[in-house]
């Protein structure tokens, strides 16, 4: 077949493509065409819908968010473990918080736009060394099990070694008239609630008692392990130096039957050490001053472990926001400080202290000398972040309504901010308390409106909570909380990732804010 032989059949063949194709919509292109239009209009509306929720799209609408980077947090957290593992493995404020102060220092002196300042005040360390004993012998001669019948109260005294005291039942602790005569003798004590449990040690203390023991009440099983000294805790203020224990109802109701007729022998062993320690202070050069946000973390661990969950996960966050924030030239509405307490896990004691000089004008010996450019009246809320990555974490926002009724509108605005980012993302969460435990305390406590994220310590995980959040049922959120097991293996690199950025949302979301203070006292 020659060329032109070829040539044509090759057209013959396409004019008979083209003739069945003709035929083919003859005959069912008028059906076919609704169904080809819809299909394609289909197409387009999944087009725009994806274009739309792309996180491309979000990302524009919330820049700082996407911004912050979860392996820079790991970062820190990876410093933060090396200076535990250089301070007996642990940050508290005896041993590894000043440097971990110290590198938070560097890190914004290098990149963090603020000016830095340490607030200075001393606290209060409690250690026991060795465990304790409890005997009584007399009618009934019993050696107490520590930890199961008994139970050094934290910071219940110096330590001591009593033999043979004389035990004396105390009808009320709470005053002197009441106490009756307890020089000498060893004080079993049923608290009645009217005083606290340091007031009513320490007037027994006063009398000359030589060891005071409570009796805890019968709906509780165990023996307290609560803190027996001022809530407010500052310096100049006074500790016990006489040992304190608990009981349970059931020794307290022994050894109120052998009362006056027995002898206690105690051993203690412990310690209290009123060590000098800081907050660290970044305070930002724009925004105005009026309308301040203080975003606060803990850096000090307990005495047994690294913390690097408790609370190095949440001053890790808070640092690289602050660093994200100064990078990307963030210039806010409302300036913003950042803290970074000392001394949380000896009861608050930083964040306390930074409320006391600035609310109430309290003076230690070095305020004067390191003022710092802050006023309380100028702080519109605080932000608290402490513990974002637990491994079997939930995701918790605070409970605005928990806040007193001049911090509670803005409690609830602020809960609300948080709510705004799991809901956009999907991410489940739940609605926690705000009544105690962290450093959001003394704000709220003096009509400064607070809020926050975490994800929980050792309460267990509900069967409920498990099908809602995911992780494991009748397990502790953090099975290492206030252990040495609080590493890097530790952190759940997920609930970083969601927290933290929660966290930027609302630090980014509030210092942007216009006319902030209205904003916070606006209804629901």
């Amino acid at each position: 077949m020659d060329a032109s032989e070829q040539q044509a059949l090759l057209q013959r063949r396409q004019e008979g493509g083209r003739g069945r194709a003709a035929q083919w919509w003859a005959r069912y292109g008028q059906r076919a065409l609704p169904a080809l239009t819809a299909l394609l209009l289909l197409g387009v509306g999944a087009g725009i819908w994806a274009y739309g929720t792309l996180p491309t799209s979000d990302r524009d609408k919330h820049p700082y968010e996407y911004a912050l980077g979860t392996e820079r947090i790991r970062e820190h957290l990876v410093q933060l473990l090396d200076i535990a593992s250089r301070h007996n493995g642990s940050r508290s404020v005896a041993t590894g918080h000043a440097a971990s102060a110290e590198y938070v220092e560097e890190q914004l002196r290098r990149h963090g736009d603020c000016d830095v300042y340490r607030q200075r005040f001393v606290s209060p360390v409690w250690r026991v060394r060795g465990e304790p004993r409890l005997r009584v012998r007399g009618p009934v001669s019993v050696d107490y099990i520590f930890g199961t019948d008994f139970e050094i109260m934290r910071y219940g005294g110096r330590g001591a070694r009593i033999g043979g005291a004389p035990l004396v039942e105390v009808a009320d602790a709470c005053v002197a008239e009441g106490a009756g005569a307890v020089a000498g003798r060893v004080a079993l004590v049923r608290h009645s609630g009217r005083c606290t449990a340091f007031e009513a040690a320490f007037t027994l203390e006063q009398l000359g008692a030589r060891a005071v023991v409570f009796a805890r009440p019968p709906r509780f099983r165990e023996p307290s392990r609560a803190r027996v000294r001022i809530v407010d805790w500052k310096e100049g203020d006074p500790l016990m130096t006489v040992p304190v224990l608990s009981v349970t109802a059931s020794v307290g109701q022994l050894l109120a039957s052998v009362a006056g007729a027995a002898r206690v022998d105690v051993e203690a062993d412990t310690s209290i050490d009123v060590v000098k320690t800081f907050n660290v202070l970044c305070v930002g050069r724009t925004g105005d001053p009026g309308s301040t946000v203080v975003v606060g973390s803990h850096l000090d661990s307990v005495a047994a472990g690294p913390g690097i969950n408790d609370n190095g996960s949440g001053s890790a966050a808070a640092l690289e926001i602050r660093l994200t924030l100064a990078r990307m030239r963030h210039r806010p509405r409302n300036r913003l400080v950042f803290a970074w307490w000392g001394a949380e896990e000896d009861g608050l004691l930083g964040s306390r202290h930074f409320a006391r000089v600035l609310a109430h004008g309290w003076r230690n010996r070095w305020t004067d000398a390191e003022p710092i450019d802050v006023r309380w009246e100028d702080i519109a809320l605080n932000l608290n972040f402490d513990m974002l990555a637990s491994p079997n974490y939930i995701a918790l926002v605070h409970n605005g309504t928990d806040a007193p009724g001049p911090a509670r509108a803005g409690s609830c605005q602020i809960q609300r901010v948080f709510e705004d980012y799991f809901s956009r993302h999907a991410y489940p969460y739940k609605i926690t308390d705000m009544r105690a435990g962290s450093d959001f305390v003394p704000f709220i406590d003096n009509g400064v409106p607070a809020g926050g994220v975490l994800t929980g310590a050792g309460e267990l995980k509900s069967v409920d909570e498990r099908r809602d959040h995911g992780g494991l049922a009748h397990a502790a959120l953090d099975t290492c909380y206030h252990r040495d097991c609080d590493t890097l293996l530790n952190i759940n690199m997920v609930a970083l990732h969601r927290m933290s950025r929660a966290a930027m949302h609302a630090v980014a979301i509030l210092s942007s804010k216009r006319d902030l203070r209205s904003y916070l006292q606006r209804a629901s």
